[in-house]
């Protein structure tokens, strides 16, 4: 995956570099929905969050109706995750493996974790318009979670599908962003309490993109 990523890169800039067709650099600023996907076996109950993020971006129009994009930028993210600490078992016990009547269910702590998620984002885009205005993309980004001690993806890889309009100059996109592999992370030491607080999900968004140029050449 990182040579797939490292090769896309050069990929661009060798074509950003060789065309004579239209260039442009511009702003991007995104609003995304984040359901966190939990792998077949786990039991961890979580809930989604909204992110958002701004960055910076080169296009370059290479062929026919294809063009390819390169970015910079960050990344907000948000997501809560349920947890129990069992005081001797709590109703279904880790020990018995079923219920136990001896154990009240009042003895457990339970609440929910808050998981704030800052990233670096390098997103390699390719675009093809299928008309004058609405155009269809894919590509792949590189991202790197900053604000955990214990990162198990670095960076982390995601793939994403979308479709969008350039009809007017404020460019706007739908996109699905998935992760290529779960992503482990948390804080190294053990809260008060007596749990540790960390999650393992797979990435799941849902964005809404918005760009607008700041300069061109044709």
């Amino acid at each position: 995956m990182k040579r797939l990523s490292l090769f896309l890169t050069i990929l661009f800039f060798t074509l950003f570099g060789y065309s004579q067709s239209k260039t442009e650099f511009g702003v991007t600023t995104e609003g995304s929905w984040f359901l966190p996907h939990q792998t077949t076996g786990r039991d961890w109950a979580t809930k989604a969050g909204f992110g958002t993020g701004i960055g910076v971006y080169a296009s370059q129009n290479f062929f026919w109706r294809f063009s390819a994009d390169i970015g910079l930028a960050y990344r907000y993210k948000q997501m809560q995750q349920h947890y129990v600490i069992y005081k001797g078992g709590g109703g279904y016990t880790e020990n018995s493996g079923g219920y136990d009547p001896n154990v009240y269910e009042s003895d457990n702590i339970e609440g929910w974790d808050k998981f704030p998620l800052h990233y670096i984002v390098v997103p390699v885009h390719l675009q093809m318009l299928l008309s004058k205005s609405l155009f269809v993309m894919g590509g792949i980004e590189s991202t790197w979670l900053t604000n955990y001690e214990a990162v198990n993806e670095k960076p982390e890889f995601n793939w994403t599908i979308g479709f969008g309009s350039q009809k007017h100059k404020l460019n706007w996109s739908v996109n699905y962003i998935k992760g290529f592999k779960d992503q482990g992370f948390g804080d190294i030491e053990i809260k008060a309490d007596g749990h540790y607080r960390g999650s393992i999900n797979r990435n799941n968004m849902l964005q809404l993109n918005l760009s607008y140029p700041i300069w061109q050449k044709q």
